[in-house]
């Protein structure tokens, strides 16, 4: 999983996304945006930027990624988006059931509270939702 500083440090080492397109992206001026780009540690020198900069570098990368799996992969994530949430829909129902069930646990409904809590974090952040589908590609194969 890559941090924020990575992923703003990958933006910044991708010449296929020039500075100004960076610049009006993300408001970052050109001149910070060209001495990352020419620093010898690039990702020190991102660590130094402003907290807002960085995100804002980051959730380009972002969009960059989405963008290109949607275009080019058939809509792979926007796909993955959706099956992520129908698990998480599906996973509160049966907690649901569960604790109307005879079996139902006194916790069951705190259960589906909690993984009502994880989809709404994981829906509100592209680099958690990148990262799942990133697992969700790589590994989908090495749970049997």
């Amino acid at each position: 999983m890559l941090t924020d500083i990575d992923r703003a440090t990958e933006l910044l080492n991708d010449e296929s996304v020039t500075i100004v397109e960076i610049h009006r992206i993300t408001g970052i001026s050109v001149k910070v945006l060209t001495d990352a780009r020419t620093a010898k540690d690039v990702p020190s020198f991102v660590n130094d930027l402003k907290y807002s900069e960085v995100i804002a570098l980051a959730d380009l990368y972002n969009d960059i990624q989405i963008d290109y799996l949607n275009k080019n992969q058939d809509n792979d994530f926007y796909k993955f988006v959706i099956r992520i949430g129908d698990w998480f829909d599906e996973s509160i129902g049966i907690q649901e059931e569960y604790f109307n069930s005879e079996e139902g646990m006194d916790d069951d409904l705190m259960v589906a509270t909690a993984v009502q809590t994880l989809n709404d974090i994981s829906t509100k952040d592209k680099s958690i939702m990148l990262d799942l589908y990133y697992s969700y590609t790589r590994d989908e194969q090495n749970m049997m």
